[in-house]
């Protein structure tokens, strides 16, 4: 990507605009072809200027993104600074795009220019790597703005209209490379601004304020791509959703809390569905299972008796390479603790490019990428997703991999857990090392 990194996080010097001025924008991605372009994302932006507990000014944002992918709804709204010092990092505004099955996170321009000071006509100046040019005016619905041009070493990069009195971004065209060279054109085009009475502004403040509260208690790091809750974290925020419904009544950031509502719906079904799993399995014989180990031998549920397994299903792949990584790292630690015990970790790569002569190879790269990045110890095998079938694909009920098995030394399955654990740097695995501990013990006392 070139022109998409420009203007991320910003001090704003912005003229005339007072807190509660709202803006909302529509906005598309479309890939360039020679055969023409194509829209692959449509979303829209809402903005309003507000004073944080300092009376320093900030701009409140949410993305609302249809197509193409997106991230959770904690991911799609937050505060930049206008002025002064920030109180926390500031949450830059982004889109989410899957392309060739990868997803490339997209900043968005903010709509308020951090250089209205210098939109004269002519003006000619540099920041880093860009170049920027005023080249004329031009009117956008009824608003006199002057075109910016940008362009860094590769050529044209974005063309704004800015409304220099204000700051303003009228309207907005992007060159943006993806993947191995695929261009694509990102806009934003304003499409109304109001000003909030101030009779409304608070309840508009407050309402952002407890929804960044939900947010920051999530622990939330603005690079998770999926919104995977607790039991604990969906029955308080399930709680509270009606509060949040009733402060964000009229106000901008109720399309924000309906999006909430409907992915606690979801959420809640996807549990359901993974304890239906957890339920059908724990306690029970494991069922039969072969598996392909990467150095050419097999390990079977007939290999695994007597001992102490534990299974990971994930998808191995070095690109895209994204945090958590699986939470291999811990996985790594604790296979390196436990394996004096007898206890044997198998990584399993749940890929159904195994399955197809022509793609093995390059699924078999993309799992060596990562293994030899995260420097892992513990035996893999690779799964064209026959095994995990075996043991119910989390995945047929929304949810996502990972999926951890613990078998006993008896063949029964003693642990079932899907998704991501809750993490506690000194303590890592714990609820995983629990139940490995548990089923040793029980071996021993066989």
């Amino acid at each position: 990507m070139n022109g998409a990194l420009i203007g991320l996080v910003a001090w704003l010097s912005v003229a005339n605009l007072q807190p509660g001025t709202e803006l909302q924008y529509v906005g598309s991605l479309s890939q360039q072809a020679k055969t023409g372009e194509s829209e692959v994302k449509s979303f829209s932006l809402y903005a309003v200027t507000i004073d944080d507990e300092k009376g320093d000014p900030q701009l409140a944002y949410y993305l609302e993104e249809r197509g193409g992918g997106s991230f959770g709804w904690p991911e799609r709204f937050g505060l930049l600074p206008l002025a002064g010092t920030a109180s926390a990092k500031p949450r830059p505004i982004r889109l989410q795009y899957t392309h060739n099955d990868q997803q490339y996170p997209l900043p968005v321009r903010s709509p308020l220019c951090e250089f209205a000071d210098k939109l004269t006509p002519q003006a000619t100046w540099t920041e880093g790597r860009y170049t920027y040019v005023v080249t004329r005016k031009k009117n956008v619905k009824g608003r006199e703005g002057l075109v910016v041009e940008v362009s860094s070493n590769f050529g044209p990069v974005q063309t704004m209209v800015i409304e220099p009195a204000t700051g303003i971004l009228l309207s907005l065209e992007e060159k943006i490379i993806i993947g191995r060279g695929d261009e694509f054109q990102l806009k934003l085009d304003l499409q109304s601004q109001k000003q909030i009475p101030s009779s409304d502004l608070d309840r508009n403040r407050a309402s952002l304020m407890s929804l960044l509260s939900v947010q920051a208690e999530l622990g939330r790091t603005g690079d998770q791509k999926v919104v995977e809750l607790t039991r604990d974290q969906l029955k308080s925020l399930q709680s509270n959703l009606p509060q949040y419904e009733k402060e964000a009544e009229g106000t901008g950031w109720s399309r924000l809390v309906a999006s909430i509502g409907l992915d606690l719906k979801q959420q809640k079904k996807r549990l359901d569905g993974v304890a239906g799993l957890e339920k059908k399995l724990v306690g029970r014989p494991a069922p039969e299972w072969t598996l392909k180990l990467t150095d050419g031998s097999t390990f079977t549920s007939d290999d695994a008796k007597d001992k102490v397994v534990v299974l990971h299903f994930w998808q191995y792949r070095g690109e895209p390479l994204n945090e958590p990584y699986g939470q291999i790292g811990y996985l790594d630690f604790l296979n390196n603790k436990r394996k004096k015990l007898g206890v044997r970790v198998i990584g399993v790569n749940v890929d159904e490019r195994f399955a197809n002569p022509d793609q093995k190879n390059t699924a078999l790269r993309s799992m060596k990428k990562l293994l030899e990045f995260m420097n892992v110890g513990y035996d893999m095998a690779i799964d064209d997703e026959t095994a995990l079938s075996e043991f119910g694909d989390p995945r047929a009920t929304g949810a996502p991999l990972p999926l951890w098995i613990v078998i006993g030394h008896d063949g029964k399955v003693a642990h079932h857990h899907t998704g991501f654990y809750d993490i506690k740097p000194d303590e890592g695995l714990k609820q995983l090392d629990d139940a490995v501990i548990e089923a040793i013990r029980r071996q021993k006392g066989k």
